[in-house]
């Protein structure tokens, strides 16, 4: 088999795991959006922690920063901050996570909550900007989470 061939079973399969998220109209093509949103964070990995970022990958990003521009990329337009981002957009049940939804957790105690936002990749894992030292990753979804939200749903 060529690796070419691979990739796109793979990409195929990315894209129907998320393809009808949350049982929506919206869906093959919400799926289509989060699978674009997740391979665009998927390829600022190692890119800098910067407090206000939002790209490109030599200027940095936030949390909040790294999720509009992965959401802007798949063509959804998404506010710029945790806060606004958790007020504006569709919240769904934990039950009903799928890929490409937002991740809430309360952040520092400096930001109002939520004051941190993450990228659901799927299989337990989210992709975060998480703070100054961390670079761009692909970790566990960890417990304490405030809320959940769909970009998706909001076009």
């Amino acid at each position: 088999m060529s690796g070419g061939f691979v990739a796109s079973v793979i990409a195929a399969g990315a894209l129907l795991a998320v393809a009808g998220q949350h049982g929506g109209a919206a869906g093959a093509a919400s799926g289509k959006a989060a699978a674009a949103a997740i391979a665009y964070a998927r390829a600022q990995f190692g890119c800098p922690y910067v407090y206000g970022g939002t790209g490109p990958c030599t200027s940095g990003f936030d949390c909040s920063g790294l999720v509009q521009a992965a959401w802007g990329h798949a063509g959804v337009t998404i506010p710029r901050t945790s806060e606004e981002q958790w007020a504006d957009l569709p919240h769904v049940d934990g039950a009903q996570l799928a890929p490409g939804d937002l991740i809430f957790y309360t952040g520092s105690p400096i930001d109002p909550p939520p004051g941190h936002v993450t990228l659901y990749a799927g299989g337990g894992l989210m992709i975060e900007a998480y703070g100054t030292g961390y670079p761009i990753r692909e970790v566990p979804v960890r417990p304490g989470m405030t809320g959940f939200a769909d970009p998706a749903g909001s076009t």
